[in-house]
């Protein structure tokens, strides 16, 4: 009888240190995000929190005297601000405590202006405060690639280095109708009227021959294949913004890349922004003041290649293991995003620690591997083609 009191005793003793060891999270635990923070903000193992770290519920967070914090609820509505000294606690019902008392939340503008996309949720770009932040990338580069076959027939008086050179002329204006095509199925078209003017040339010097292969004499045609590239702008047809329009899902593939700040100095960490208008796959590669390029994403942790439209994406990000901080090597630096709606072609990288690739070749080799994607053909139309976009990103670091 003894034994089995001093069981049901041990059973009673360890469900209450089970219970009382575990936190009550409560119904809707919220997490934060910290958007500003000035002096020592630490955690419950006392390690820094910086911009861009995420809050657990039921932790404590110590501000330091005369530290200040600002933190943001995921879905961007509301914001809290503390200044030290002092302890902030995420109470499981919801509520943000500091020093046991609950701050009161601050209504927020929307963080959607100058990088909204339609059908986006406030809660994605949560936490960024971007309603200074004109998102213009330093340089842009739209293009369509296409497959294409090329024919040309042999007359009495064509020598056959004449055939083929026409039947790769022919090709590539057959490129250059494809990409008009996808272009303007592409676009917005508002009251029948299509929203942007579409700069290009028939020139053949906008169309470039990313690979070629030439199949000979086909009976009395000479026959060549190409994947082209062909290259075009994008100009507003009317007084608005052109920025909101380009990040439309019905426009042609747009990915904005950005950092909150165009100058960073040693010791600070930088953060790239990234969203899409629609589903793309990507590559982000960072070009340093050296012209060392390391591929941020995808790395050995995340290997992330499709990317939702719509939805705000980091780097670091979660799953990532490293950081972006500025060390010696100052000057300016780049954050290139190559950008397509089908899978982007393989480019050798080596590893260059905390789950990063280098890369060893050029920029410029680097493109052109990145363009050999593989064309899918549309379901009920000849043509095949998808859209590519490159954009570049600087900014400068200094002691």
């Amino acid at each position: 009888m003894r034994t089995l009191l001093r069981t049901i005793c041990m059973v009673l003793f360890l469900i209450t240190v089970v219970l009382c060891s575990t936190p009550v999270t409560g119904k809707n635990p919220q997490r934060l995000q910290v958007i500003a923070v000035e002096g020592q903000f630490l955690d419950s193992a006392g390690r820094p929190v910086e911009e861009y770290d995420y809050l657990e519920p039921v932790r404590n967070y110590q501000l330091t005297p005369e530290a200040k914090v600002q933190l943001s609820t995921l879905d961007g509505k509301n914001t809290y601000e503390a200044v030290g000294p002092g302890v902030v606690f995420l109470d499981p019902s919801g509520l943000v405590l500091f020093n046991g008392t609950a701050l009161k939340p601050k209504n927020q503008e929307s963080l959607l202006q100058d990088v909204s996309a339609d059908k986006t949720p406030s809660y994605e770009l949560a936490g960024i405060a971007l309603r200074k932040l004109q998102v213009v990338p330093d340089e842009e580069k739209r293009s369509s690639i296409h497959e294409v076959d090329g024919y040309a027939y042999l007359g009495e008086d064509t020598t056959l280095r004449q055939a083929r050179t026409e039947a790769i002329s022919i090709a590539k204006r057959q490129a250059l109708e494809m990409a008009r095509v996808l272009i303007e199925s592409n676009s917005m078209v508002k009251d029948g009227k299509l929203q942007y003017d579409f700069i290009k040339s028939g020139a053949q010097g906008y169309v470039t021959v990313l690979e070629q292969k030439d199949h000979g004499f086909e009976g009395n045609r000479y026959h060549v294949w190409i994947r082209a590239e062909v290259k075009y702008d994008l100009k507003s047809s009317e007084k608005q913004d052109e920025a909101a329009q380009t990040l439309s899902p019905e426009a042609p593939l747009t990915v904005k890349v950005w950092t909150p700040e165009k100058q960073y100095r040693k010791g600070q960490k930088v953060v790239v922004h990234i969203v899409g208008n629609r589903d793309f796959y990507a590559r982000i590669m960072n070009v340093d003041a050296e012209g060392n390029i390391t591929q941020l994403l995808p790395n050995d942790y995340r290997s992330t290649l499709r990317f939702a439209g719509g939805r705000l994406y980091k780097v670091p990000g979660e799953g990532d293991h490293f950081a972006i901080k500025v060390m010696d090597n100052f000057g300016e630096e780049k954050i290139v995003v190559y950008a397509s709606e089908v899978p982007l072609g393989q480019v050798e990288t080596k590893p260059a620690g905390a789950g990063l690739r280098g890369y060893g070749g050029t920029r410029d080799q680097l493109a052109r591997d990145t363009r050999a994607i593989k064309v899918v053909q549309k379901a009920g139309s000849p043509d095949s083609g998808a859209g590519f976009y490159e954009a570049t990103w600087k900014f400068t670091t200094s002691q």
